[in-house]
């Protein structure tokens, strides 16, 4: 297995314990506010980094600059906070679907900060993804648009920005700095959001299932899922990683099926399909790009050696020179007479 396939894998597991934390964070929620738990999540997995890590993070960014890491985090601060709030204001699956939308957002970013050029290759994928996600996430209901729907919406951008930041903070900085700012932003904005806008947290209050859902979430749903995110984007564009991350609602409807009881639709099962193949599609599409690309370069790098004797050559000739007397006219010959 190539590094590639390995970087898809770590993307297809991240989405997989996405989609199981989306739904026993519900069952947290029951004694324990969005923003604590966020807050209490965030907290835990920066002192596992700050422990695991610390000092090579310190070194990380004795050499960086503030721009190669601090848009990236703060993109992804904000798409946790505007997360958190929107789940506790609209459904989980107008959630779903909205913050599955990166796939649209991402590589429009990707052409303004990282001066990619858009492929129009990629367009009837994506807009068949949205399809997909609004068939899988709404099973053929309605769709309202509120201030929950308006922070789910925000969700998408803000996750895309992170995506296209971290890749070009990923070109100067390793992945575990990249991800431990990451985790330390956010946990700063979310001790924040909850010390300001939330009660004070009843530590009695919060059940046995909050903490075990608070500590699953920092250390699988956070250290483990940043560090493959980052760990993906230095081999994959952030569009391909959008693409790949819309399977986390799929993931999303199974675990809650299973843990929560809820149910899936036909329409919704329609949906889920139709995001499998437009990611098994524009995966291979990626794939084949790549490799065409690589197979360039390979036959650059064969031919420079075969060149490089013929260039020799043609230097040497053309600096060689020609030495003829210079004759005088009125010693016509003397120049090649024996003395």
């Amino acid at each position: 297995m190539d590094i590639r396939a390995i970087c898809i894998a770590s993307v297809v597991l991240q989405t997989i314990i996405f989609g199981s934390g989306s739904a026993i964070t519900k069952l947290a929620y029951e004694s324990i506010s969005p923003l604590w738990c966020m807050a209490l999540r965030f907290g835990l997995a920066a002192l596992v980094f700050a422990v695991l890590f610390g000092p090579r993070m310190v070194r990380g960014l004795k050499g960086a600059r503030l721009s190669d890491w601090l848009p990236a985090a703060l993109c992804m601060a904000v798409s946790y906070l505007s997360c958190n709030i929107a789940l506790d204001l609209t459904t989980a699956t107008n959630v779903g679907f909205l913050m599955a939308l990166p796939v649209v957002f991402t590589p429009i970013l990707a052409a303004i900060v990282l001066r990619r050029r858009y492929r129009l290759v990629h367009l009837p994928f994506q807009a068949a993804v949205v399809v997909g996600l609004y068939l899988l996430c709404s099973s053929g209901g309605s769709f309202t648009f509120g201030l929950g729907e308006f922070c789910g919406l925000l969700t998408a951008v803000s996750l895309a920005g992170a995506l296209v930041f971290g890749e070009r903070g990923l070109a100067r900085m390793d992945v575990v700095t990249v991800s431990g700012t990451q985790i330390f932003v956010t946990f700063i904005a979310s001790l924040a959001g909850a010390l300001l806008f939330d009660q004070p947290l009843n530590v009695a209050a919060v059940q046995p299932i909050a903490w075990g859902t608070v500590v699953f979430l920092a250390i699988a749903s956070t250290c483990l899922t940043f560090a493959l995110q980052n760990m993906a984007l230095t081999r994959l564009p952030s569009a391909t990683v959008s693409m790949l991350l819309t399977g986390e609602p799929i993931f999303t409807a199974l675990f809650s099926w299973g843990i929560l009881g809820e149910t899936l639709t036909a329409v919704g099962l329609a949906g889920a399909a139709l995001i499998i193949v437009c990611v098994i599609a524009e995966t291979w599409i990626d794939g084949r790009a790549e490799a065409a690309a690589r197979g360039g370069e390979e036959a650059a790098a064969l031919a420079a050696p075969a060149l490089e004797p013929l260039s020799a050559l043609a230097d040497a000739t053309t600096s060689a020179s020609l030495t003829v007397p210079h004759l005088t006219p009125s010693q016509p010959q003397r120049a090649y007479e024996r003395p």
